[in-house]
């Protein structure tokens, strides 16, 4: 198994992970499609851990889309973590704002998130390697390939219920107030769904403000739809948006870009700010990954905390800035 790689195309996901669970096989797991990689530590069989850059998969993201911690309470972590090179999930029991359990619990979906994503994909390479994971902690959750790939089938069949109820993210949200449970707890996924859809907020604004993964958004969507409570509404017109995945340029012209905008905006951090006012941005036609980043565009944090909270990767929050500040939408502290 020493070097083992390949395309998908040859050997889908599920049967790669069915085979690593037969050979109980230790070592890592690496995943890669265009701009997007994962990897999935194992020992014996079991996933320990996961790595991804997609910051919708990050540990604080999870945390907040799962109403354990708030921005404020995962910035002052970050700063924590930067000072004392700390796990972020062990700063956060280590302060009190979390139990280990829960950090565990979340880890433990993070590792499913991670992996399970990348069994839609229908294109990209692997690689396993036997190099031992890092060492292990007391906060480390264990999850057998064996039920991710059992969990992979359900996945399946949940998504095409999903879909057909749901076909688009750009879709606003009726809400039956009849219907709405009476006692939905303070704080609660349900709870902020519901309060975000009668703001008029589309599917996949929905997604950012809870910082939350595809599945888990459509997950509870279709709940609340089985329940009477929750039913889509047209979609508006497709406005303009970022250029799609597979138009990025060149890699090294890629990187190139990413390098300058990093020396531009990060070194040191930008504070950006908005120059017109909130409700103004509601009425432009803007993505929903374009409206959330200028509703955090407040003044009060700069760019580097900006994307450390999130759930857009570095490269797309930087690009978007430079784009408002030229169109005047933002100045830069």
């Amino acid at each position: 198994m020493r070097g083992l790689m390949g395309t998908f195309a040859l050997m889908p996901l599920g049967e790669l992970v069915e085979f690593l669970a037969r050979r109980r096989a230790s070592g890592s797991l690496s995943c890669e499609r265009g701009t997007v990689k994962k990897t999935v530590f194992l020992v014996e069989g079991v996933a320990v851990g996961a790595a991804s850059n997609d910051p919708r998969e990050y540990l604080g993201q999870l945390l907040m889309n799962f109403g354990h911690i708030t921005e404020e309470q995962l910035a002052k972590a970050f700063q924590t973590q930067e000072e004392t090179k700390i796990r972020l999930g062990k700063v956060l029991t280590m302060v009190g704002v979390v139990t280990p359990e829960v950090i565990r619990d979340t880890l433990g979906i993070k590792i499913r998130e991670t992996l399970l994503d990348a069994f839609v994909w229908d294109s990209g390479v692997f690689r396993v390697d036997e190099t031992p994971p890092p060492a292990p902690d007391e906060l480390d959750p264990r999850v057998p390939l064996a039920d991710l790939a059992r969990e992979a089938e359900f996945r399946t069949t949940a998504w095409q219920a999903f879909r057909a109820q749901f076909p688009s993210g750009t879709a606003a949200l009726v809400v039956d107030e009849a219907k709405v449970p009476p006692d939905l707890a303070p704080g609660s996924v349900d709870r902020r769904l519901l309060e975000l859809a009668r703001e008029g907020k589309t599917i996949d604004e929905l997604g950012l403000a809870l910082h939350a993964t595809d599945f888990h958004l459509y997950q509870r969507l279709y709940a609340l739809h089985r329940q009477g409570v929750l039913s889509a509404g047209a979609s508006p017109s497709a406005a303009p948006g970022p250029d799609p995945e597979g138009a990025e340029p060149e890699a090294s012209s890629a990187d190139a870009a990413a390098r300058q905008l990093r020396e531009e905006l990060l070194d040191p951090p930008r504070t950006p700010r908005l120059k017109v006012r909130a409700h103004e941005v509601a009425l432009m036609r803007l993505t929903a990954a374009e409206k959330y980043l200028l509703g955090r565009c407040d003044g009060s944090r700069d760019l580097r905390q900006i994307i450390q909270l999130a759930p857009l990767t570095e490269l797309e929050v930087l690009r978007s800035v430079k784009k408002f500040v030229e169109g005047r939408l933002l100045e830069l502290g």
